[in-house]
């Protein structure tokens, strides 16, 4: 008994102290198993806030421990149902709630380690950051890679702002005792002074006075132009002297525009007008002509146009107006002072009568109207038209009367003496009402007869004769009108070549050419001898070309000349040559003293 009483006394303490042991080794497992694992309803948040938690406790260790060499990989975390907890057991420091369907199951932590760190380094780091993860209660799996970190590449040292300069205070003078105060003077009172003027105004009177100044110097410019001017024109009268002295030196002083007046003038006398430009073109002042026309309008020669003594100088004025350069502002002002002279003399000669004006009407008229205007009025009345119609009117209405017409208008001129104002007056009132009356007459006349002579020429010679038969016999009169208005190539030949010239410039030269190559080589010649050298050099030019024209081409271009021709000859008073041998073949003998014969035989000569 004794051993056995030795032996439980000495091995009491140890084994105390192993029960102490395994308390104190049971202890932190009991604690442990006591923790509950972290958990939720919702898989996603609850492996988020794990994930989180875990970066939370790592991150600031290695930057810690490893800062630059070890970085934290990724951080997975596995969630799965929660099993049943055994009866009376403590869930730990949460209580399971009714729906935690969810808790954390593992962990898993990727590191990357640089390849310089010592592996006793690494591996004491590994079970440190093992330590922080041991309070989640969840198994944590720690799998590192080492590999070999690039060395940074040395950055230049940032520069530093150098530190605000402030000045230093001054040091503090030593305070001085004051002065006694002595009594303040008192100044004296001045005088308030005047208030002065705004910037506004000042500006304004600078302007002003800026603007008169101006003004000053303007005048003063143009006092001293006129003086000089004037100068000028005294120092050239005393030079030349004689009856032109004052001429000259009216023109010495400042020019005025004569233009409106002169425009205003020739307008509105038609009177006028036609006796200023007749002038000119009687004087052979075609340029001045074309220019006038250029300045005033071309109303101006409407009156001109029908006088045969005028049209050629017209065309020729035109082409002028045509080929000429655009008149300058001296040559301008240069015709407009000689316009308004002739106009002033014009006037002084009496162009202003009252009765005169009243029978400006009959300035341009055509001959058949005139004519038509006058059949039927009393040989007074006649006498009185004839009296103040255009010269190639009465020419052309006399030829035309018999002997007792003419013997009766001759008695008429001869009592003019006897006739008064009024009549006058009367007489011209009556002719332009008929004139309004009759103003179909020369047109469509015209254009009839026109008609009727294009569609002879158009027939072949064979059936002329047959359709100058068709005209009615009623009116003999009307036939040999025709007749004397067909153009033939003899007629041709026989025109002088001022007319025939005239009738071929009046023509587009390409229709001149399609004529000229159509018809016989005798009358291609006798139209080429009467034009200009140049033209005539180019239309020969064209005409040694072989081109193929239309017949229509042909017959228009023919119709084309005809008419021109014809309207040459109208111009001018003339009939075409070759109708008084046709007069005198139809009346028997070359001295007939019928009308007809008559009036052929009169025109012939004109020719």
């Amino acid at each position: 008994m004794r051993p056995s009483r030795f032996a439980n006394a000495r091995t009491a303490p140890l084994l105390l102290a192993a029960a102490s042991a395994a308390i104190a080794t049971l202890a932190p497992g009991r604690a442990h198993a006591d923790r509950r694992p972290p958990f939720g309803n919702d898989p996603g948040m609850l492996e988020t806030r794990v994930r989180e938690e875990v970066e939370r406790r790592i991150s600031p260790l290695l930057e810690q421990m490893a800062p630059g060499q070890a970085d934290l990989g990724y951080v997975d975390v596995r969630v799965n149902r929660p099993t049943a907890l055994a009866t009376g057991s403590n869930p730990g420091f949460e209580d399971l709630g009714p729906g935690a369907d969810y808790v954390a199951e593992r962990i898993e932590v990727n590191l990357q380690f640089d390849s310089k760190l010592p592996a006793d380094f690494r591996n004491n780091l590994k079970a440190l950051i093992k330590g922080k993860l041991e309070s989640l209660s969840v198994p944590v799996d720690i799998k590192d890679h080492a590999f070999a970190y690039p060395t940074p590449r040395p950055q230049p040292p940032p520069q530093r702002e150098p530190p605000p300069y402030y000045p230093q205070p001054p040091p503090p003078k030593a305070e001085q005792p004051a002065p006694a105060p002595a009594p303040p003077v008192q100044p004296p009172p001045r005088a308030p002074e005047p208030a002065g003027w705004p910037t506004w105004a000042v500006g304004l009177l600078v302007a002003v006075a800026s603007l008169l100044v101006a003004c000053l110097a303007l005048m003063t410019f143009i006092i001293a132009e006129r003086r000089r001017a004037r100068a000028e024109a005294e120092r050239a009268a005393a030079g030349t002297g004689g009856k032109d002295a004052p001429a000259r030196a009216g023109q010495g002083l400042p020019a005025t525009d004569r233009v409106p007046e002169v425009r205003r003038a020739l307008v509105e006398d038609r009177l006028l007008a036609r006796r200023v430009l007749g002038e000119l073109l009687a004087q052979n002042e075609l340029d001045k002509v074309a220019r006038t026309v250029e300045l005033v309008g071309p109303t101006v020669v409407d009156d001109l146009r029908s006088d045969p003594a005028h049209a050629a100088a017209l065309r020729e004025a035109a082409a002028r107006l045509d080929a000429g350069a655009p008149a300058t502002a001296e040559e301008v002002r240069t015709l407009a002072e000689e316009l308004y002279r002739r106009v002033l003399k014009h006037r002084m000669m009496g162009s202003g009568d009252a009765v005169e004006q009243e029978f400006a009407f009959l300035i341009g008229l055509p001959v058949a109207r005139f004519t038509s205007i006058l059949d039927g009025e009393h040989p007074a009345a006649r006498a009185v038209a004839l009296r103040y119609a255009p010269a190639h009117l009465r020419t052309a209405y006399l030829e035309d009367r018999d002997l007792e017409e003419r013997a009766a208008l001759v008695a008429a001129l001869a009592d003019s003496k006897n006739v008064k104002k009024d009549y006058l007056m009367d007489v011209a009132a009556t002719l332009r009402a008929r004139a309004i009356e009759h103003a179909h007459v020369g047109g469509g006349d015209a254009s009839e007869m026109e008609l009727l002579v294009e569609m002879i020429e158009d027939a072949p010679a064979s059936e002329r004769a047959k359709l100058l038969d068709a005209i009615s016999p009623t009116d003999p009169d009307k036939r040999r009108r025709i007749e004397s208005l067909l153009v033939t190539d003899d007629g041709i030949a026989r025109v002088t070549d001022s007319v025939l010239g005239a009738a071929a410039l009046s023509v587009p030269q390409d229709v001149l050419t399609t004529f000229l190559r159509a018809t016989a080589p005798g009358v291609t010649e006798r139209f080429l001898s009467a034009l200009p050298g140049a033209i005539t050099a180019g239309i020969r030019e064209e005409l040694s070309l072989e081109i193929p024209v239309a017949p229509e081409a042909i017959v228009d271009a023919r119709r084309t000349v005809h008419r021109a021709l014809r309207r040459a000859l109208r111009e001018r008073g003339m009939a075409m040559p070759g109708t008084s041998a046709e007069g005198r073949a139809a009346s028997g003998s070359p001295g007939s003293g019928s009308g007809s014969g008559n009036g052929n035989g009169r025109k012939v000569v004109a020719v």
